[in-house]
């Protein structure tokens, strides 16, 4: 598919359909919303720009928690609190639920037990993961899915492949570098600094003010330099906003 918004469309349609699902159809609609993803030149690159630099392992030890209670285990789910690791968070999951890595009926057993049947754990799991992970996309994408299509399409630019890409990744690599500021122990004001040169960098790639975006983007080379190079992002940023 070659337009955007059909290619999110379709996404939301497949997150529909899983959550909706029987659970014996469960892991049928699990490789859906990732063949979804992978057939999109957008989400590709959305879920590329999310998980290059994202440490799943670690992830993984710290939001599947298992706590000790007398002589019972408990174990649960949590989820990252940025958006942009919450999605690569989850798209993990869903990869090695579809490669059988980890075993999906095992995972909801042990992480959402519920009342004990697979049908409500596997409920419980979409409406932790699969909404959030369904939510994100559609606020990301939103500008696209909310441009009028048929008899209006001639009166509205039509969606750009390459610009959504561009803006999806820079929004997401934009989220994950707050959250890096955020939890950084510079002084508050340091932290506002860093935030609003971030937010002003969203704004000018949106409007496609080509000079903007590049004044910003060496003035915050040179932010995080006085900050000890803190930045693990600034050479993606510089990438994906060429």
């Amino acid at each position: 598919m070659e337009n955007t918004k059909a290619e999110v469309l379709d996404f939301i349609e497949k997150c529909e359909q899983l959550r909706k699902s029987k659970f014996i159809m469960a892991t049928t609609r699990i490789k859906d919303v990732l063949k979804s993803i992978v057939n999109s030149r957008a989400l590709y690159a959305l879920f590329h720009a999310v998980t290059q630099k994202f440490d799943y392992v670690s992830a993984k030890r710290k939001y599947l928690v298992t706590v000790h209670e007398g002589l019972l285990n408990r174990s649960r789910m949590l989820l990252p609190d940025s958006p942009a690791d919450k999605l690569a968070f989850v798209f993990c999951l869903l990869v090695e639920f579809d490669h059988d890595s980890i075993n999906f009926n095992e995972f909801l057993q042990q992480y959402f037990p519920e009342d004990g049947s697979y049908y409500s754990s596997f409920h419980s799991f979409c409406d932790k993961a699969i909404v959030c992970f369904e939510k994100i996309v559609i606020d990301l994408f939103r500008e696209e899915l909310e441009c009028p299509s048929g008899s209006e399409k001639n009166t509205v630019k039509a969606p750009d492949p390459a610009a959504a890409e561009k803006l999806s990744a820079v929004s997401i690599l934009i989220a994950r570098e707050k959250n890096i500021i955020s939890c950084s122990d510079m002084s508050e004001q340091d932290k506002q600094d860093g935030i609003s040169m971030l937010s002003e960098l969203e704004s000018a790639v949106r409007g496609g003010r080509a000079n903007a975006v590049d004044a910003i983007l060496r003035g915050y080379e040179y932010y995080s330099a006085c900050h000890g190079n803190f930045s693990k992002l600034i050479d993606l940023l510089v990438t994906a906003t060429e």
